[in-house]
């Protein structure tokens, strides 16, 4: 799963250094992590692991991880979160990489509109 939130962009899977019923939540800025840790009160270890695809990782269950899903459902207040982000002052790579993965989803959008 691949998730932007006000806190920063994730992966998140059941790596193979995951236990049974974990998830690795993985970001490629220490930041991102630091920020979903304490907007959700996590008591978690942010590991590192140098020259892998995602830096950081922390590992948590994943009914905790539901859990940070809803409550982030839940806090929906916005009506664009493009624009949301960028009056949140979110950082600059931040904002390229939102409306950089926007656009290139928009054109699977535009193509299929072209074959209705």
């Amino acid at each position: 799963m691949w998730i932007f939130t006000r806190d920063g962009f994730f992966s998140v899977a059941a790596t193979k250094l995951c236990q049974t019923g974990e998830v690795a939540v993985r970001a490629r800025k220490k930041d991102h992590l630091e920020n979903l840790i304490a907007r959700h009160g996590l008591d978690a270890e942010i590991l590192r692991f140098p020259g892998t695809d995602y830096n950081y990782r922390i590992q948590i269950p994943k009914a905790l991880w539901a859990d940070i899903l809803s409550r982030e459902a839940e806090g929906i207040d916005y009506n664009s979160f493009k624009d949301a982000m960028a009056g949140a002052g979110a950082s600059a790579d931040y904002l390229r990489a939102m409306f950089a993965t926007w656009a290139e989803i928009h054109k699977i959008q535009s193509t299929e509109l072209k074959g209705d």
